[in-house]
């Protein structure tokens, strides 16, 4: 570690904001509210290019050595009708 090293000890990038975490593991509504973007946003991972779905309480795990990459996106849910047209 640096010398300015204050205790965080991994970096993840969200909605390209970095932002220090001191936690080993991390849920995916907590790194929301650490990057202040509104709760009910759906968060995708990016690695090599592929965006990988999380659901809210999905737990990640953060590594010391690289800097892991998410989006946010608003997330939406399809409506199902009660009743179908005859």
């Amino acid at each position: 570690m640096a010398n300015w090293d204050i205790g965080m000890r991994h970096i993840v990038d969200v909605d390209g904001q970095l932002l220090a975490i001191d936690a080993a593991v991390i849920d995916a509504t907590s790194l929301l509210a650490k990057a202040n973007r509104p709760l009910d946003r759906q968060l995708s991972m990016v690695r090599a290019g592929e965006r990988f779905l999380l659901q809210a309480k999905s737990l990640i795990r953060l590594h010391p050595d690289e800097v892991l990459f998410f989006e946010s996106s608003v997330a939406f849910a399809c409506a199902v009708p009660d009743r179908l047209a005859a």
